[in-house]
């Protein structure tokens, strides 16, 4: 197709006849991979001569075809011939500088995507194109390489040090030739851009450009080029230049959203951008660990940072007189001088100005203002979105000045903190003096006071002299406000109450009455008729140390859920009448706004008030789900991260509101009904942002209702099939409800043919187990649940014993770098010896793994850390397979025995006793409160220390202490998903028990054997059985090795004696006895 023709054709695509449109669309579409088409279709979106509408739709068409073709899909080669991406490469910078602004969009798309397919292997001339454009003396074409440059150093900004290799030549190429057009000088005849006097945007986006090259360029490490003095010296010049220049404001839009995107306020806030990161990250060079960086740094502290600073604070000084700067300026603004409080060179010269800047810039802009007003008033639901968005913090003034009066009340409390606290102070009795007659502007500024005395919550908690008198002043000032006539103190009352609901009031923390008036208002203003102040209420605000920028992700405290933390569980009881209307509130609110941590204080009530939950359990999953399915909705509407944020919190309001009733079995069935759809939906690719959720709850619905029902089988099939497609990585989740499928519906698992459960799960066993790049740790959840299959079904599934002992021994043979995965592997044998050992042995010597097990046995079981205590099988569930697999050996008949295996039962003997005489030892260390053998979760891996941690006492005496355990289980695995995994908290060497025996499997058949008096009865069996063997054991034994054997013979029989003892107790507390 020539040129004349795609013209025609491309007319046709904006005509107004649908059908010839439709018509033309197809003719592209069939010539898209013709040869020239992509070439001719960049000289029509370039050709002045051509109708601008024509030139649009050929720039789409170009871009569409480059981003689809550009590079094949799948390794396969490209469709484009490689002549046509080559005359593309020569014409496509030169298009882009004379190109109109709707045609250059297009095109830097497609220059993007090239860069990043083609740079520099298949594109070499690219440097040399823009170094030639960037020397021409002419705005336009120096404008054009500058938008290609950046999109050139945006490929290399985050990638690794071996990745941006080729930054360098960039760097060097175009780094001297960017400075001279930057400088204030004016060189060559030609102005430069920090020269030009011009109120032009275009002027203003070229400045913005060079920032952003700039930026990107640095963004890693610093370019060699930068320690040169003149370039230093001259980059340096140029940003506190442009920091200073002045912004032709009188050419500024009157539209406030149009002033926050004018080209002007963006330049300047990638200048203020740089400005901060560079002193972020270099104003200390004792934090600078390479030497390009220590350079840097100390040229910066001597030469930069107090510059800057003054810059900085003469542009904040100018909001005080009235100058507008933009919310993105004056935030990065507020964040270089919140830098400056850390460093004493750059407090000494912040001092002097630090109480003008935080009474006359900062102050205010803590206090509600009139778009914060508007916004309340016109659009409630978005002023509650903006006051819970993270993004919007991240950008706000509001909590930039947070942020810089924690940091400098709490790093420089000796200066400023008293300053401040009297202003506060002032405000605080200036509006009680006011009376009922409280202007709208007094009101604004206390709310501004209430702000900064949350903000400091933790500084004045911490004071002496300010701590004694936080009650009183939430007695005088914070409880009249709950009574306001102005909505957003209401609400701040609301926030600051719950920062300081766990303050030790007079009558202790949590009790008294101003507790129980301040806890009183807020249920009360959970009613109140504005939706800010009702949200407040329930969720609200941030802890202090948030509010400052310096909690963790997730620590966000709703007031209601403050005041529920900071009462002790035996005072919970006078809190009990207000759980119905509490509950009734939340359900209400949650119908007007999906919020997050709404569903999160949701979460806190029921959790504190579990006992009590069901009467309400059904109703609260019935109201979860339809907000559930709402959300969904509208996600899929609006494509709403928000959205999947409030769905994920509504599955973990569902699960706590399942594991509240765990006791009570009845209630399961309605609660199934309500939650079976969802969970047939989303056991499913579409359910992968939430399948951790997902599995959660259909482990509650396994495991705690009475029997599992045909309809909840369903989902078996379904769980594999996305462990086989997609879900590897979440197989841990999987396992739990796959285990309680096994475990309670055994029979069902063993007996169906369609589907054929046993069968599909083997498919999957072998899939995970022979597949390449699969995690480890996910890998270890395969044999877990090859043990799981073997306790549960024994004498059952005897052909599967066979393909298991192939699958986990071969899989041994490949390289395993997890510990927990190679100790999982051997327990899968030991599981099976424990199943049949005959069977076991006859299939290792069959599949020639005889030798390859038992010298593996060996070295897992002999193999120490420095402490003596073993380096494999650290908890005490692996260490009780293991010996139940070892004595099950020990226990079979001789003929049934390998003759290879037969000379080395002394051996196993002697293993056997290693383990039992290790678990013996374990369980005793964690009856007494000390430490166990096991790693972290079980994990071994490089660990060799001597360390020992405390560990907790367990309880085995409760009646329900398998469901509890298994609760405690499901608990860790949600803390876990929400970045709270426990495990973090100890050191990789720590010897601590992490996993309870309970914990690690709460239901199986081996729960009910000992493990000691197991193998006094086999050792007893065999002596009376088979004499001969038993002498052949013990014949080799040296008297040390005899006298242990017999002590843990003498030790069963007192494991026995207790056993009878507290069966006996237990049958007599039963009959209503009491016990002797």
């Amino acid at each position: 197709m020539d040129i004349q023709q795609l013209c025609t054709v491309l007319a046709a695509c904006v005509g107004v006849d649908p059908a010839a449109r439709k018509a033309a669309e197809e003719v592209l579409n069939q010539h898209k991979h013709a040869r020239g088409q992509i070439v001719n279709l960049l000289r029509v979106a370039l050709e002045d001569s051509v109708d601008p509408a024509i030139r649009q739709v050929a720039a789409i068409s170009f871009k569409n075809a480059a981003k689809r073709d550009w590079e094949g899909e799948d390794k396969k080669p490209s469709p484009l011939a490689e002549e046509d991406k080559a005359a593309v490469r020569k014409m496509i910078v030169e298009g882009v500088v004379r190109a109109p602004h709707s045609v250059k969009v297009q095109l830097g798309e497609c220059v993007r995507s090239m860069i990043y397919c083609d740079y520099p292997d298949k594109w070499p001339a690219l440097l040399q194109q823009i170094y030639t454009l960037l020397t021409s003396q002419d705005q336009l074409r120096i404008g054009g390489a500058l938008y290609v440059l950046r999109l050139l150093a945006r490929k290399y900004e985050f990638r690794d040090e071996e990745d941006r290799a080729p930054l360098e030549a960039i760097v060097n190429t175009t780094f001297p030739l960017l400075l001279p057009i930057f400088k204030v000088q004016i060189g060559g005849g030609c102005p430069t851009l920090m020269a030009s006097p011009s109120p032009s945007t275009d002027l203003a986006e070229l400045l913005k450009l060079v920032c952003k090259i700039f930026w990107s360029a640095t963004y890693m490490d610093v370019p060699a080029i930068l320690l040169q003095p003149e370039q230093f010296a001259g980059w340096m010049e140029c940003i506190h230049g442009l920091m200073l220049k002045p912004v032709p404001l009188e050419h500024m839009p009157a539209d406030p959203d149009a002033r926050k995107a004018w080209q002007w306020w963006k330049a300047k806030k990638w200048v203020m951008h740089i400005a901060y990161r560079l002193f972020n990250r270099y104003g200390d060079p004792k934090l600078c660990k390479e030497a390009n960086d220590v350079a840097f740094a100390t040229r910066f502290q001597h030469e930069c940072a107090l510059t800057f600073l003054a810059a900085a604070l003469q542009l904040l000084a100018g909001l005080a007189q009235g100058v507008y700067l933009s919310p993105r300026v004056i935030n990065l603004l507020l964040q270089y001088v919140t830098q400056a409080v850390a460093y004493s060179h750059t407090w000494r010269a912040l001092k002097p100005h630090a109480e003008q800047i935080l009474l006359s810039v900062v102050f205010p802009m803590l206090c509600f203002d009139n778009e914060d007003e508007e916004l309340w008033r016109d659009d409630p639901q978005e002023y509650v979105r903006k006051g819970y968005d993270i993004i919007e913090d991240i950008y706000s003034t509001k909590t930039a000045a947070m942020n810089f009066v924690h940091e400098l009340c709490k790093a420089r409390a000796k200066s400023c903190l008293d300053m401040l606290m009297n202003h506060l102070v002032s405000v605080l009795g200036e509006y009680k003096a006011a009376g009922a007659a409280v202007p709208p502007a007094l009101a604004r500024k206390m709310d501004g006071a209430l702000l900064a005395i949350g903000t400091l919550a933790d500084v004045l908690k911490d004071k002496k002299r300010y701590k004694s008198q936080l009650e009183p002043m939430l007695v005088q000032h914070v409880v009249p406000l709950f009574g306001a006539p102005y909505g957003h103190l209401r609400a701040k009352a609301c926030w600051l109450a719950g920062i300081y609901a766990d303050i030790e009031f007079q009558d202790g923390q949590g009790k008294g009455p101003t507790f129980s008036a301040l806890l009183q208002r807020v249920v009360q203003a959970i009613s109140d008729p504005e939706l800010p102040v009702r949200i407040d209420a329930a969720v609200s605000g941030k802890s202090a140390e948030e509010c400052a920028g310096k909690s963790e992700a997730g620590k966000v405290e709703g007031e209601l859920r403050s005041f529920l933390d900071a009462v002790e569980a035996e005072d919970l009881d006078g809190m009990r009448p207000l759980v119905p209307e509490l509950l009734k509130q939340f359900l209400q609110l949650s119908q007007e706004i999906d919020n997050e941590d709404l569903t999160f204080s949701l979460e806190t009530v029921v959790e504190r008030f579990s006992g009590d939950m069901a009467p309400y359990a059904v109703g609260l999953c019935q109201h979860l789900a339809q907000q559930f399915w709402r959300i969904v909705a509208s996600e899929d509407d609006e494509d709403d991260d928000e959205g999947a944020l409030a769905a994920y919190g509504v599955l973990r309001a569902i699960s706590t509101v399942l594991e509240s009733v765990a006791s009570l079995p009845q209630l399961y069935a309605p609660l199934e009904d309500i939650l079976f759809p969802l969970l047939h939906k989303y056991t499913s690719s579409d359910g992968q942002d939430i399948f951790e959720e997902v599995m959660q709850i259909v482990t509650y619905l396994t495991y705690f209702a009475p029997a599992i029902s045909p309809r909840m089988w369903t989902l078996y099939p379904l769980m594999l099939q996305c462990v086989n497609d997609w879900a590897i990585d979440y197989l841990e989740n999987a396992l739990l409800p796959l285990d309680n499928y096994i475990s309670k519906g055994t029979d069902v698992f063993l007996t169906s043919q369609q589907p054929h459960y046993l069968n599909l799960t083997n498919q999957t066993l072998e899939r995970v187990l022979t597949g390449d790049g699969y995690p480890e740790d996910q890998v270890a959840c395969a044999p877990r649940l090859m043990g799981v299959i073997l306790q549960h079904c024994k004498g059952r599934v005897d052909h599967c014993v066979g393909p298991y002992l192939s699958l986990v021994l071969r899989r041994l043979t490949a390289e395993v770098d997890d510990q927990d995965l190679g100790d999982a592997l051997m327990l899968v044998v030991s599981d099976a010896l424990y199943y049949n050992p005959a069977l076991t042995l006859a299939q290792l010597a069959q599949q020639g793994l005889l030798q390859q097990f038992f010298a593996g046995l060996s070295q897992t079981i002999f193999g120490q850390r420095k402490s003596g205590k073993m380096k494999h099988f650290t908890s005490p569930r692996d260490k009780k397979i293991l010996a139940l697999g070892l004595i099950s050996l020990l226990s079979c008949p001789a003929d049934q025995v390998p003759q290879e295996v037969a000379g080395g039962l002394q051996q196993v003997l002697a293993a056997t006793m290693r383990v039992l005489l290790a678990l013996k030892q374990q369980q005793e260390s964690m009856e007494n409160g000390g430490e166990s053998d096991s790693e972290e979760g079980g994990s071994g891996n490089e660990s060799d220390s001597e360390a020992e941690s405390q560990g907790g006492e367990l309880e085995d005496s409760e009646d329900e202490e398998v469901d509890e355990a298994y609760l405690r289980r499901l608990q860790r695995a949600a803390a876990k998903r929400a970045g709270h995994d426990e495990k973090d908290d100890y050191d990789d060497d720590s010897d601590e028990e992490w996993w309870s025996e309970e914990e690690e499997e709460v239901s199986s058949p081996i729960d009910a054997i000992d493990p000691f008096i197991y193998f006094a009865e086999t050792l007893h069996a065999v002596q009376q059985r088979e004499p001969a063997k038993f002498a052949a054991l013990t014949a080799a034994m040296d008297p040390g090795a005899q006298a242990a054997v017999q002590g843990m013979m003498e030790y069963a029989q007192q494991v026995k004696q207790e056993q009878i003892a507290k069966a006996q107790e237990e049958a007599q507390q039963a009959a209503g006895g009491a016990p002797r």
